[in-house]
């Protein structure tokens, strides 16, 4: 008797609950865009905008080569992987990509005529106000009260920080921007015509180092000192001197699930620590247990992640840096550390 031929299962027809079931298993995006690739039954079955994914490892994405032609591809570098995963993004075309957060990447014109938010994955865009029209001026204690709006320089235009303060679908989500070289601090929500100037003290501008937003409040973070000002009350700000023997050498300030904190190097302590912004007293406490922390820089901006989230995969207190390319015509480039989501 004849064996009976092999019969290869067809995948394609497997009940839709099944592959729905089967998709939420996947916790790896790379893994999830593979299997929503394999065919249409599960491209179908599965959601575009999954919930069920961990936060994801970072990509690097790889700093763009001026060519004579920007088609809008753009590489982005997974090292867990080791793979390069290339994406066409036509609307990134021209533009440049100057900071990420929670899977958005900042893009905009040289000239800063056109800004928004991309996800690259979903292709959702959100736009922003442009950097090259005038800039709301909120009044406050050091304020020319004939001054209501100036006009931003956009001819060196370097964007050193981007932060959100809650989901950019909350309608008071904060979006609050750094431009490092120019030393000023803008803020915005979906849907505003112009940007907001949040001022730095005049006295220690020479000293400023870095700003974040929290649980309502701005956090201005100075060689010697710390300023926390609530947006609706810039009259009221307060500060707050360090020790004598503390001071910021370079910084940078996270947000944690604990409060504020902040990396980077000091008189404290020789090397890159982390330290713990407490107030009522105020103190800046240095953090001997990082949890695990796994810190991935990008020139000024940081990304803070929890090796415990990836079981062995990443090496607890331990960094991650970019790389800097400088080529004799073009000039130094970075990479943008990405942490890919589809939310």
């Amino acid at each position: 008797m004849d064996a009976s031929p092999f019969i290869f299962p067809d995948w394609a027809s497997l009940p839709q609950l099944v592959v729905q079931l089967i998709s939420e298993k996947v916790k790896s995006i790379a893994d999830y865009v593979r299997f929503r690739a394999v065919c249409s039954p599960w491209r179908s079955a599965s959601l575009l905008k999954p919930c069920h994914l961990p936060p994801q490892l970072p990509w690097l994405m790889n700093p763009r080569w001026f060519s004579l032609k920007d088609d809008g591809t753009r590489l982005f570098y997974n090292p867990w992987e080791s793979k390069i995963h290339k994406f066409h993004l036509p609307e990134t075309s021209n533009m440049k990509c100057y900071a990420s957060h929670r899977g958005r990447l900042l893009l905009a014109t040289g000239g800063g005529s056109e800004v928004f938010l991309l996800n690259p994955l979903t292709r959702d865009r959100v736009h922003l106000p442009p950097f090259n029209t005038p800039v709301k001026h909120i009044r406050d204690c050091w304020d020319d009260p004939c001054n209501d709006f100036f006009i931003m320089h956009t001819s060196s235009l370097s964007v050193g920080k981007m932060t959100f303060s809650a989901d950019l679908t909350d309608r008071d989500c904060l979006i609050t921007v750094l431009l490092h070289h120019s030393r000023l601090i803008l803020c915005c929500q979906v849907g505003d015509s112009c940007w907001t100037r949040v001022n730095i003290c005049p006295n220690l501008l020479s000293e400023f180092v870095d700003v974040t937003y929290y649980n309502g409040q701005f956090y201005l973070l100075y060689k010697k000192a710390m300023e926390i000002i609530e947006p609706n009350k810039l009259n009221e700000r307060i500060v707050y001197n360090f020790e004598p023997e503390l001071e910021v050498v370079r910084g940078c300030l996270l947000e944690g699930e604990l409060g504020v904190y902040m990396i980077g190097s000091s008189t404290l302590k020789e090397g890159i620590n982390m330290f713990q912004f407490q107030e009522q007293p105020f103190k800046l406490k240095l953090m001997t247990n990082t949890n695990n922390r796994v810190l991935f820089n990008n020139g000024r901006i940081w990304l803070p992640l929890c090796s415990d989230d990836w079981d062995s995969t990443l090496d607890g207190d331990s960094m991650y840096m970019d790389f800097e390319y400088a080529p004799p015509v073009w000039g130094r480039k970075r990479g943008v550390w990405f942490q890919p989501s589809f939310v």
